[in-house]
């Protein structure tokens, strides 16, 4: 038994899901927040009429409405796309907001007794720790990978210091999650209860905007992460699937509004590529050490010829770089990687 645990609108946990059940194995894929009603709006309590489970302090079992089963001493491997667990809502009864975290806490409980020979893309409690950029360039950095200049601080002094140090080249961008999940429901363009996604791009930051600084930096106020703002020639995507590496080059200075963040661009030319041996190991090895399996890396490639490190994204999709009509590579890769 394989476990897929995605959003359900998740298109890369479907064609991983083709891809193991092509090679003939059982799988069973849920959104863990499916026992919520629309992702956390929660005003009713949670629902209670999808599963049945016996837990005992080592083994457990779930039985889904439909009649699906799982056995936590049978689940072989786990794609985890996403171990989101919605909070109650403050307008719900003490006893709703009390059953809700029973539920969260089952869940977990039930994925702790999967067994350890169990292969876990990516364990979720890994993830948390390595999907912070400050951890990620001090990694980059032990294993010679090279990073761009960069500070994060709350200091407008030193923000005006890194300003001037970086002859006024640098970038603003988001230190935290790349979106955070505003729980509020409404009613999106396709008549769907949905829930939005929050955060900011990555932004050149002017001379003008050093003007006001004193107002909102200091003591207590949130810091920012500044960088020198690399001489792009190209961008590089690297997905990493256990020892396998999947390069495409991005032309995001093709375009004006991507020159910056390429996330402004959906439609951006992209090509394959091939790394040099020593960034490939270099990144392999890190990977590796991290304790993961998989990983969407983004490189900077520069007009002389070197490669920067920005970050690592550990549930990264793919499927936009792939352009091949029978399938996904990656995909593959990924169900192949669970089913040694």
């Amino acid at each position: 038994m394989y476990l897929i645990l995605a959003l359900d609108e998740d298109i890369h946990a479907d064609a991983v899901l083709y891809y193991l059940k092509k090679l003939g194995k059982k799988v069973k894929r849920f959104d863990p927040a499916f026992l919520f009603d629309e992702y956390g709006a929660i005003d009713q309590g949670p629902r209670r009429d999808k599963l049945t489970v016996e837990i005992n302090s080592t083994s457990g079992k779930i039985t889904f409405i439909n009649g699906d089963v799982i056995l936590s001493d049978e689940v072989e491997g786990v794609l985890c796309r996403s171990f989101y667990f919605p909070k109650a809502k403050d307008s719900c009864s003490t006893a709703d907001m009390l059953a809700t975290a029973e539920i969260k806490s089952t869940l977990k409980g039930f994925f702790s007794l999967i067994p350890e020979s169990c292969k876990w893309v990516n364990n979720p409690y890994l993830e948390e720790k390595i999907d912070n950029k400050i951890y990620q360039h001090q990694c980059a950095v032990k294993h010679g990978l090279k990073v761009p200049d960069t500070l994060v601080t709350n200091n407008n002094l030193k923000v005006k210091e890194f300003f001037n140090k970086n002859n006024g080249e640098i970038i603003i961008k988001q230190l935290s999650d790349i979106s955070l999940i505003d729980e509020s429901p409404y009613v999106n363009k396709y008549g769907f209860k949905d829930i939005e996604y929050k955060g900011f791009y990555t932004s050149a930051v002017t001379s003008s905007d050093l003007n006001n600084l004193e107002e909102y930096f200091g003591p207590g106020a949130a810091p920012v992460l500044l960088q020198e703002k690399l001489e792009k020639k190209s961008e590089i995507r690297v997905t990493v699937v256990g020892d396998k590496l999947f390069s495409y080059r991005i032309f995001s200075q093709e375009n004006a509004l991507s020159k910056v963040d390429f996330r402004h661009v959906d439609n951006l030319r992209t090509e394959k590529c091939l790394l040099s041996e020593e960034i490939s190991s270099k990144l392999l090895k890190m990977i590796k050490d991290w304790n993961i399996y998989f990983a969407a890396v983004d490189l900077v490639e520069t007009v002389s010829g070197e490669i920067f490190f920005l970050e690592a994204n550990v549930v990264g999709n793919w499927l936009w770089l792939e352009k091949e009509q029978d399938g996904s590579e990656i995909a593959q890769a990924i169900a192949e990687l669970l089913a040694q």
